[in-house]
Formats: C-alpha cells, structure tokens, sequence
C-alpha cells in the first residue's frame, strides 16, 4: 500500500484510478483508509462476499498466508520495522493487482502467492502506459 500510495501522482497523470478493493466489512476499511492516510485520488471499496477476488481469480488458502513461501517476506518486513496492526477481513485471501483499459480489457495481472506480495508500482504504470 505504501508504494501504490509514493506513486497515486504518478497514476494520476497517467489517467488511472487507483481503486484498492478490501474484503472486510466497512467499517474496517474506514478505519484501514485513517490509518494510512490514503491520497483523495485513490478509491477504497470493500467486498466481504470475496466474489471480485473470485472474479480476478486471485488465491485463497492457508498454505499462501503461512507457508513456508510467506516467512522470509515476513521476516524482511519485520527487519525494516514495519508491525502488523489490527487484522481484518479474510486472512485467507491473497490480494492482486489489475491494470484495466477502459473497456474492461486486462492490460495487466498479478496474483499475491503469500501476504506481502504486491505488484511494483512501475510495473502498473508501465502497464498504463503500454
């Protein structure tokens, strides 16, 4: 979130919206959007059915949220300081990233294997850009 957030100018003179669609109840995403003071640019919405993760056909599971494949990312975020706060939603589904035109074409697609794995920004904006 960190880097979607450095880069929402980035996006926005591009011609994106950057929507970050969450899987708690409403309330949890208020309170997730104060806490990381998320630019006005950026559109947070949230989906406890999971049916748009469903959609994007992103990963659920136990084994991506604490397998072996999501400690060392852990390991790193906990060495550069950052703590883990209140959790919420489903801790079971992974996140993603889309990159849609206008039309709804998918100009570009990640799929989280484990918590923490995020698509970089620069590859979104070149993604816009293409």
């Amino acid at each position: 979130m960190t880097e979607l957030r450095s880069h929402a100018a980035e996006f926005e003179k591009a011609g994106a919206n950057l929507v970050v669609i969450g899987n708690g109840w409403p309330a949890m995403a208020k309170q997730f959007a104060e806490r990381n003071d998320l630019p006005k640019s950026m559109t947070l919405l949230t989906d406890p059915s999971l049916q748009a993760y469903q959609a994007a056909n992103l990963k659920r599971g136990l084994w991506q949220t604490i397998g072996p494949q999501s400690w060392l990312p852990y390991l790193q975020t906990l060495a550069r300081g950052f703590r883990q706060k209140r959790k919420a939603g489903d801790l079971l589904q992974q996140g993603g990233a889309l990159v849609l035109a206008a039309g709804g074409e998918v100009l570009y697609r990640h799929v989280s294997n484990h918590p923490g794995d995020q698509a970089p920004a620069r590859k979104l904006l070149k993604a816009l850009r293409a």
